[in-house]
This record gives C-alpha cells, structure tokens and sequence, in this order.
C-alpha cells in the first residue's frame, strides 16, 4: 500500500511541477531577453548568434525558476489533497503527515543535488562560452559597444556620448560629443557635431573610420606650458563641415583575443578550484596587508627618518628649534612638510580604495562559492514551505497558492540580493549573506510542518484572536444575573 499511496503522491507533484517550471522558464527567458535584445538585434548579426549569447547568459534562470517551481507544486500538490479530502483520509489510516511527505522529499533531494552540479559544472561552462562569444562579436563589429545618451570610455583615449545610433547596421550617429584624452602633458581636443556615421575601415580592421559632419573641435594645448600658460591661453575652436576622424580599436581586438581563453575567472570555476583559489587570494591578501602595515608605521612611528638632515644640528645631530632657522629656511621645511603631509594623505587614501577593493573582490567570490550550496537548499526550504502550507489551506489549483508563492519568492529574494548586495559592498560577511534567507526561511517551514501535522487552523483569526478576548474578559465587570438579584 505504502509503495502506490507514494507513487501516487509522486506522480500527482511531478504533473504540476513540470507545468510550472516550463511556464516560468519560458517567461524568465523571454523578459531576460527583452531586457538584453536591444544591445544585439539589427546591427548585423545572425538570430542563431543572438540566441546562443541569450542561451548562455539566460541559462542561470534555472536557479531562480526550479526553487519557485518546488514550492508553487507543492503548494498545489497538498492543497489539493487537502480540498479533495485525501490528506484527511491518509492521516485517518494512521500515516503521519512527515511519512506522507517523504517520497516527495526525496524527489525533492534529488532536484537539490541536481541543482548543485548544475550550478558547479554547467554554470561555469555557460559563463565561459557567453564571455568568449561576447568577445567574438565585439572583435567582429565593435560598434555593438555604442549605447545611446550614455559616455562611453571603452576606447582608450576617447570618451564619447552619442544621442542617437540609427540605420540598418547602426553606423548613423546623431549629436556627437567626443573628448579626446591623452598623457597628462598632451593636447586634449574635445568634438561636437550634429550627426556622422562609424564603420569598420575596409583597408584596416583595426580601424573605425568616424565622419563627422557640421561641428566644431575645441583644442586645448597644454604640451610644454606651465600651469599659469594653461591658465592664459585664449580658447581654441576651429568650425568643420566634414571631419574623418580614425578610432585605432586594436587594443580592444587584443583584449578580447586574449580573454577568449581565459580560464581564471572566479564565475568560470568549480567549488574545487574556487576554494583554491579564495585559499590562495587569502595568503596574498595578508602578505599585502602586512606590507601595507609596516609601511605605514615606519612612516609614522619611525618618521624622523625622513626628515631632511638639514634640520639635525652638526654638533649632536638633535632636531633643532624652528626658531633656529631663518625665515626662508622656516618657510621651506614647513612647505616640504606640507607636501609631505599631502602626499600621505593621498597615499591612505589609495591604500584605502586599493583595500576597499580587494576585500569587495573577494567577498564576491566567497559570496558565489557559497551561492551554490545556498540555491540548492533553497529547494529543501521552500518544500518544507509549500507542502504544510497546502495542507493548512487546502486549496488546490491556481488561484491561492500562486498567490501564497508569489508573496513568499518576493519576500525571499529581496533578503536573499539585499544580504548579497550588502555582501559586494563590503558591509555583511560572504557566508551569512549567502545564507541569510535560507536561515529567516527555515524555522518558517518548521513552524508551518508543526502546524500542519497537528491540523492547527494556521489562517483562522479566531484561534489569534479568542485567547486576546479571553484574556481582557477577566477585566470586564460582568453584569448581574437573574437569580443574584435575589441572592
């Protein structure tokens, strides 16, 4: 009997589930790629290219959709069981409402593990195949990098914001702003224009040839001047009707020629070679921070080092007085102390942003190492959700549990990016972040299994509110009886 009443109960989840998990993944892939299909439609490539990148950078939705999945089907699953009867007539034949579960939670388990691998092997292996086919299309037609009403400062040495890319291969430009950057002792040029076009050079593909029409070119010449020149000279404009201006793009050919291969990435790894990884970026990091610390207190501790030896007296090599020295002499060593003072202060600042970003670089990697093993227990989590929930509402269908799920997911994300996001700023540990949903939502589940196996009335406000009732009833004058009149 145990081994029907268990397919039973197997096959009447799986129906649901499958249902489900096809419909939201189609809509998680279909609001993904509406989100992602501007950056690649109509500027020349194929729609069997297009859909390879969004498979591959739309494919960790799965993550998102089989956790919902588990707990809209279960909630469905026992609902059901709960509106039909079936659970009343199981728990009537003496099998308890964890022996009902079981079979269920073992399919389940099997989904959890599943999602793990997923997100350890196939994971990875996606992200890697997104990156080097995102490259590919970038060395094939790098005016894909072109966004509209934003600066756009991938190209060394330039930074242009464009109002309008238009035409069939997105090559017409309209409201063209270009700053053009050099070495700190080099002329800048900054172009304004009313509307161009940028394509490939056909006689060198490290090239983009820009024509620019009906502008103006700003020069500000600053090679071999003083500041105070750069101060005088008079502005600098020189009005075009037709400007051709070349883009050398061969840097970023390079760049993407040399991470097609790349294999390092912390997203491209397994928990195995991550865990090595964070192991050894831990090393690294407290040699660094151990240098930094000495540094600094050999700066400030032991800072008389550094003071000029003109202000040491010849006779005992004691610091002098500043009133010992003439007021030119004053002057300078309180400028060099100044500039000495400035230039530290710039340099903790540096160190402080360096760190900033180290320890930001590897809380996101302990954050995605422990991402896996969180994602994959969320699954446990939200079955031990949605079945006693089913069993409390007995409401079977679509209406009430899409509702209940909804609110559920929706609570459980937002704790789930707030805590991961707080986690790449810098402000929550990596492991709590990437746990701290699951830890909110777990006694959840075991309150609702309690409340379920004991058939309480989890939604009946009567059973919040009658003890409230009853309690301030103790201090209401009750009225006098009939018969206590004559007493």
């Amino acid at each position: 009997m145990f081994r029907k009443l268990d397919w039973y109960t197997v096959k009447t989840f799986l129906g649901p589930f499958f249902f489900i998990f096809s419909i939201l993944f189609f809509i998680f892939i279909v609001q993904f790629a509406w989100q992602e299909m501007e950056k690649f439609a109509g500027k020349g490539l194929s729609w069997l290219t297009i859909g390879e990148l969004l498979l591959y950078l739309g494919i960790n939705v799965i993550q998102l959709v089989l956790p919902l999945s588990i707990l809209l089907g279960s909630i469905m699953t026992f609902g059901g069981f709960g509106e039909r009867y079936e659970l009343a007539a199981m728990k009537a034949s003496g099998i308890s409402l964890a022996r009902i579960l079981l079979p269920m939670f073992t399919v389940v388990s099997l989904m959890s593990i599943g999602l793990y691998f997923f997100g350890d092997h196939i994971m990875p292996y996606s992200q890697r195949k997104a990156k080097n086919l995102a490259h590919n299309i970038v060395k094939a037609n790098p005016t894909l990098q072109l966004v509209e009403g934003v600066f756009i400062e991938n190209i060394p040495g330039f930074s242009m914001k464009i109002s309008e890319v238009s035409g069939e291969e997105k090559d017409q430009l309209k409201d063209v702003f270009i700053f053009q950057d050099g070495q700190y002792d080099e002329d800048k040029r900054t172009i304004v224009a009313n509307h161009g076009t940028l394509n490939r050079d056909k006689e060198d593909i490290r090239l983009l040839k820009m024509v620019l029409f009906d502008g103006k070119i700003y020069v500000d010449q600053i090679k071999g001047k003083s500041g105070q020149e750069r101060k005088n000279q008079p502005n600098q404009s020189i009005q075009f009707d037709t400007l051709v201006q070349y883009i050398d793009i061969s840097e970023i050919l390079e760049q993407a020629m040399d991470e097609e291969n790349i294999q390092d990435h912390y997203k491209f790894l397994n928990a195995k070679e991550l865990k090595v990884r964070i192991d050894s970026m831990e090393i690294n990091y407290k040699e660094y921070y151990d240098r930094i610390y000495s540094s600094n207190l050999a700066k400030t501790v032991y800072g008389l080092a550094s003071i000029d030896s003109t202000v040491l007296s010849e006779e005992n090599e004691l610091p002098k007085q500043m009133e010992d020295f003439d007021r030119p002499k004053q002057n300078q060593i309180l400028m060099e102390a100044l500039s000495t003072l400035d230039r530290e202060i710039e340099s903790y600042h540096w160190q402080g942003e360096e760190i900033a970003n180290k320890v930001k670089l590897e809380n996101r990697q302990k954050l995605h190492f422990h991402r896996n093993y969180s994602y994959a227990f969320t699954c446990i989590v939200f079955f031990l959700i949605g079945a006693p929930l089913g069993a409390i509402v007995k409401k079977g269908g679509i209406g009430m549990p899409v509702v209940i799920s909804i609110v559920i997911f929706v609570l459980y994300y937002i704790i789930n990016f707030s805590s991961e996001n707080m986690t790449k700023n810098g402000i929550l540990h990596p492991t709590f972040a990437a746990w701290a949903a699951n830890l909110i939502f777990f006694p959840v589940a075991l309150i609702l299994f309690y409340k379920a196996n004991n058939d309480s009335g989890l939604f009946n406000l009567g059973n919040y509110l009658d003890p409230i009732v009853k309690f301030f009833s103790k201090f209401r004058k009750q009225k006098p009886t009939e018969h206590s009149r004559y007493q």
